[in-house]
């Protein structure tokens, strides 16, 4: 277990971030919830003040949930394969906790949908077999016909699907979707529900409610709940520790941070701030990375992926390295600005000897 990096963050710094960065930490309300350290916030859209997300549309159903593992995932990118699954597997845990809580009932006939290759590596479906619920599921395998990482601005039109499987979807039923996966621009959930839909309206089914949980971005959620009126289904979320922000690149999800891309395309500097209750937002600044994505390479991330055919092994050298590139270039430019502090630094610097020790270890296998 990594060690802990700084004893607290205090106020003054919290209120310096804040000060500088559009976080909203004022739009969540907690729930009674206790299973295994895991703590369920309810998000009211109407107190979303950043300019950036307050005109977007949003479900009614938005929760956070934030957990130590779920914590550790978002903000070391150095946590791969092994080490990412046991955080992972007690997450899938919490979550299936949270999600039973929530939405489940008997009298409905309830599906997971596994969005692959990353889907499945969110490990709600083991999570809801501990809970004895033990759910058929339905695939779907989408590609992006061009290079896709850190670029997923105008994808939709990329993206085609490459394998399928809804034999487990029944007829003439009305169902509730599990659907764990990363909501960054939501171009592959567009694409799989509307595929999704076709194929229940084929077996005289109707989608009645899609559940979605992992990390996602307020952006997405735009995407989603338009399609969500369109179609004529309910959407519930659980997103994993806050609700991100967005670059425009339509890929990286940070808490908070510049906007890398961006300023690389342009020289211009654009803040980004998530939506994050204020009870846990000290506890992610102690480590956070200001501007890093959340998820990273999801996929690549994961030791082995199910790509609807048989296992293949997760990229995670390169993950690493894309990570370490990543990291340096958002110090470079961080590093001058008026609001970089001492104690920022030392996350940077921290992340990037994780990152190192990390590619060290992989390399020589």
């Amino acid at each position: 277990m990594r060690k802990i990096l700084r004893n607290e963050i205090n106020q003054t710094e919290i209120k310096e971030v804040l000060k500088e960065f559009p976080l909203d930490i004022l739009a969540t309300k907690e729930v009674a919830f206790s299973f295994k350290k895991a703590r369920l916030f309810k998000v009211n859209p109407l107190k979303i003040k950043n300019p950036a997300h307050r005109h977007l549309k949003y479900p009614k159903d938005i929760y956070i949930i934030h957990s130590p593992q779920i914590l550790e995932i978002a903000c070391f990118p150095h946590l791969v394969g092994k080490e990412l699954e046991k955080r992972t597997t007690i997450a899938g845990e919490q979550v299936a906790k949270a999600v039973q809580k929530l939405w489940l009932s008997k009298n409905k006939e309830t599906l997971i949908y596994d969005v692959l290759r990353a889907g499945p590596s969110y490990k709600v479906y083991e999570g809801l077999k501990k809970l004895k619920i033990d759910l058929k599921r339905i695939k779907i395998r989408t590609r992006y016909k061009l290079p896709s990482y850190r670029h997923h601005n105008g994808s939709c039109g990329q993206l085609e699907i490459i394998y399928e499987d809804f034999s487990n979807l029944p007829s003439n039923k009305e169902l509730v979707i599990i659907k764990p996966d990363t909501e960054a621009a939501a171009g592959t959930s567009h694409l799989a529900i509307k595929r999704l839909i076709e194929v229940a309206k084929e077996k005289n089914s109707k989608i009645k409610t899609i559940i979605c949980t992992g990390f996602i971005s307020c952006a997405s959620l735009n995407v989603l709940e338009k399609l969500a009126i369109k179609n004529n289904f309910e959407l519930k979320v659980l997103a994993w520790g806050n609700l991100t922000a967005l670059y425009k690149n339509g890929y990286d999800m940070p808490l908070y941070g510049i906007d890398e891309a961006y300023y690389k395309e342009t020289g211009k500097i654009r803040k980004l701030g998530a939506v994050i209750p204020k009870e846990i937002l000290g506890d992610y600044l102690k480590y956070f990375v200001c501007g890093i994505d959340q998820v990273g390479d999801w996929s690549a991330r994961q030791t082995l992926l199910y790509n609807g055919y048989g296992f293949e092994k997760g990229d995670i050298l390169n993950h690493l390295n894309h990570s370490l590139n990543f990291i340096k270039s958002l110090y470079e430019i961080s590093k001058n600005q008026k609001w970089f502090k001492k104690w920022q630094k030392e996350i940077f610097e921290k992340e990037i000897k994780e990152l190192a020790t990390a590619l060290t270890l992989y390399d020589r296998k």
